[in-house]
């Protein structure tokens, strides 16, 4: 049983931030790197998806409702997944054992019941995706609920010449 490091990155555009750095990491430290992608509870970016559910709802039809949903939803995860693939299949560290999850809501829930589940787990890092949003990741909590090491990757400053 080889240890691990959890990356914990926001699902979309941006979710391999950090990932180079995680890698190079994982290298040098040996370990292995368990990939925790978090997915917005809900995706309705489209108007008319909106207003589809909403007229389902408002008819008594909620399975329709449900339906068009976690369409969406599902959309979302097979984009991420289909993404995360791609990162693993042209990582520069063939000697580096990858496997990505993918979980929904509060990001420090979601990591305290992950490293319930996997107990191997040596330090948690955090994506720069996630501080996209002041509220999407509450520190405090995180490291009131977790015992593991907890690091906060950050963005580069720009330089402006």
């Amino acid at each position: 049983m080889t240890n691990k490091i959890l990356f914990v990155t926001r699902g979309g555009e941006k979710c391999d931030e950090g990932l180079s750095y995680v890698l190079e990491l994982a290298g040098t430290l040996g370990a292995g790197i368990e990939i925790l992608i978090m997915s917005p509870r809900q995706l309705t970016t489209q108007f008319e998806d909106i207003m589809a559910a909403a007229a389902f709802a408002e008819a008594g039809d909620l399975n329709s409702m449900k339906e068009i949903m976690e369409s969406e939803q599902h959309a979302c995860r097979d984009l991420i997944e289909e993404k995360i693939s791609r990162i693993i299949k042209s990582s520069n560290e063939p000697s580096v054992d990858l496997s990505c999850h993918i979980s929904d809501g509060d990001v420090a829930t979601a990591i305290k019941a992950f490293l319930k589940t996997w107990k191997n787990i040596d330090m948690v890092l955090l994506s720069p995706s996630l501080s996209e949003n002041s509220k999407s990741v509450d520190i405090r909590k995180l490291l009131k609920n977790i015992s593991k090491p907890v690091v906060h990757i950050s963005k580069p400053l720009a330089s402006e010449i």
